[in-house]
């Protein structure tokens, strides 16, 4: 069965670092930083659960980035954008 709700728009990027140009231009409901090492998988599934069909942001260490990525079979380059619902996590390409 498919979700028929919109998935929620999950940006990740890298703590401490200036977020990227394009950043500007899409329409940001809400900014998190992950509070813990350990968090960031639960923050972004809780974001994504309030989220729905907006896009949010989520700072966190890079390590803690490609590792959770890595663990969900997303691996690649922060900053990354995901789509997030109940029938997974998905990379959707970066804007230009």
């Amino acid at each position: 069965m498919t979700d028929l709700q919109c998935p929620a728009t999950a940006v990740l990027l890298e703590d401490q670092v200036l977020p990227p140009p394009w950043l500007k231009r899409l329409p940001v409901a809400a900014s998190f930083e992950s509070p813990e090492p350990g968090t960031v998988d639960a923050l972004v599934e809780d974001s994504a659960d309030l989220f729905r069909g907006e896009t949010f942001v989520v700072r966190a260490p890079l390590a803690e980035l490609t590792e959770m990525l890595r663990r969900r079979g997303l691996a690649g380059a922060i900053p990354a954008i995901l789509e997030v619902d109940s029938e997974g996590w998905r990379r959707i390409p970066l804007p230009c």
